[in-house]
C-alpha cells in the first residue's frame, strides 16, 4: 500500500472514530407537544449544530444547516439533527425527509462497513448504531403524526440491531404500546 493510501485510510478511521464518539456522547431530547411527548429522540450534540437543537434553538439550527453554513450537508449527523429540529418545529414533511435521509445514509454506511476487510467490527457497530438511532427518531416522528404501526416497526427494527441505544429505543416502544392500549 502506498503512502497516500495509508494516509487516506488513517483519515477515514479518524473520521469514523469521531462519528462513534459523537454518537456515544449524543444527548436525547423529548418529542414536542404531541401524543408522543414522552418518546425520546436522539441528537448528535457535537456535530451539525446539535447543541442548538438540544438547547431548544431549533430555528437557528435549521437556518444554519440549510443556509449552507455547515461544511457537509449530506452527513448522518446533519440529517439526524435536522430530523429532530424539524420535528420540534412541527414541520413534519421536512422532518420526515430528513429522517429518511439519515436512514438512507446509515444504511449506505452499514452496507459499506460489512464489505470492509479491516477493522470491520468498529465500522459495523458504528453504522448499526447510527441506523438504530435514525430508525428510532423516525419512529418517534411517525408516532407523533399518528402512524403508530409504522412507528412500532421502526422501533422493533432499531432494537434488533442490539446497540447501546437499545434500552432507550425499547422504552420508546413500551411507551408507544401503552399509548395505543386503552386503559380499563
Amino acid at each position: 500500500m502506498n503512502r497516500s493510501n495509508k494516509l487516506k485510510s488513517k483519515h477515514q478511521f479518524a473520521a469514523l472514530g469521531a462519528l462513534l464518539i459523537a454518537a456515544y456522547l449524543s444527548t436525547t431530547a423529548s418529542a414536542h407537544d404531541s401524543p408522543a411527548a414522552p418518546l425520546t429522540m436522539a441528537v448528535i450534540v457535537d456535530e451539525a449544530y446539535g447543541r442548538a437543537v438540544v438547547s431548544g434553538k431549533y430555528d437557528k439550527a435549521i437556518e444554519k444547516i440549510t443556509a449552507g453554513r455547515h461544511r457537509s450537508p449530506d452527513t448522518f449527523s446533519v440529517q439526524t439533527n435536522l430530523c429532530v429540529a424539524y420535528a420540534k418545529t412541527k414541520e413534519t414533511e421536512k422532518a420526515r425527509a430528513a429522517c429518511d435521509a439519515a436512514i438512507a445514509l446509515a444504511r449506505t454506511q452499514e452496507s459499506r462497513a460489512t464489505k470492509k476487510k479491516h477493522d470491520r467490527s468498529l465500522l459495523v457497530r458504528t453504522s448499526r448504531s447510527n441506523l438504530a438511532v435514525a430508525l428510532s427518531n423516525r419512529g418517534v416522528l411517525l408516532a407523533a403524526t399518528g402512524d403508530a404501526e409504522l412507528a412500532r416497526e421502526d422501533f422493533v427494527a432499531a432494537i434488533n440491531f442490539q446497540t447501546v441505544f437499545s434500552k432507550t429505543i425499547a422504552a420508546n416502544l413500551n411507551k408507544l404500546d401503552k399509548m395505543r392500549t386503552p386503559e380499563a
